[in-house]
């Protein structure tokens, strides 16, 4: 499928998008673009309008700047600029990692604009254990090496090491799909700007329980500590009510490793509000 472009205030995000009805939304992760969820679109599509998008800065996307804007709360007012531009009623919104971020705090700020909102292992909260405290010193030990490569230049090993890093072991990044490795070395020059900005939105971690739109939150099942942890976390957090679903047999990124299961836990939702 070939990805269109849109323009939104000062930029260009490209898009894709494919079905009809109630709109469905995609938010990608780090080092990702509107590829990342391409495998559920599938089964999506049938059902709902898909529509995934690049975020600024991400493939294929021309820069504006170096990078300046690469905030959680920029990402958040693009969002907003282009469901505008594509006249979209409310959506279901879904967020990957760093993309889950992105939808917390929209649908926190923005809740008029949706019916639900999904992220999957968002990180926005640490685990509260003397084992989430080892998870959270692994990965972090894990991402600096990650970011010794991204400062010495080597956008290709900074790559690698973040995949490896976010699916828990050495040799991750060469098992994905060489679609998905691609996905990833085309949006390098992102690590940057994204790891020189805020981790998470500004507020406390009690925000999220104001957030006002049915809440669904996934993991995979054979995720790294770091993540399953934090989930359960936050999971104190969010609203009374709030769903969950474990996609099996998948890790952090299950989107290309089980695309069916974890798109019928996001539809079974959807059908639900």
């Amino acid at each position: 499928m070939e990805a269109k472009a849109l323009s939104i205030g000062d930029t260009e995000l490209a898009y894709v998008e494919q079905g009809t009805g109630i709109p469905i939304v995609f938010v990608h992760g780090a080092g990702g673009d509107w590829r990342t969820f391409d495998p559920l679109r599938e089964f999506i599509a049938p059902k709902y309008r898909y529509i995934s998008y690049s975020r600024r800065y991400h493939y294929p996307n021309a820069w504006s700047d170096q990078g300046q804007q690469y905030t959680i709360l920029q990402h958040a007012q693009d969002l907003v600029d282009l469901i505008r531009a594509l006249r979209l009623p409310k959506v279901h919104l879904v967020g990957g990692s760093y993309g889950g971020r992105i939808a917390a705090w929209f649908a926190l700020n923005y809740p008029g604009l949706l019916r639900s909102v999904t992220f999957s292992e968002p990180g926005l909260v640490d685990g509260d254990s003397l084992a989430a405290g080892a998870a959270v010193a692994s990965w972090n030990a894990d991402i600096a090496g990650m970011v010794s490569s991204l400062r010495a230049g080597d956008l290709r090993r900074a790559t690698i090491g973040f995949f490896d890093a976010v699916l828990g072991f050495k040799g991750a990044f060469e098992r994905l799909p060489a679609g998905r490795q691609q996905n990833g070395l085309d949006n390098a020059r992102t690590f940057g700007p994204m790891l020189s900005s805020p981790k998470v939105p500004p507020g406390p971690p009690q925000q999220w329980g104001e957030i006002d739109v049915p809440v669904l939150l996934m993991h995979g099942q054979y995720t790294r500590a770091y993540f399953w942890q934090s989930n359960y976390r936050l999971l104190e957090y969010l609203p009374p009510g709030t769903s969950t679903a474990v996609v099996p047999d998948a890790p952090h990124l299950w989107y290309p490793v089980s695309p069916e299961k974890g798109a019928q836990a996001i539809l079974d939702f959807a059908d639900s509000h």
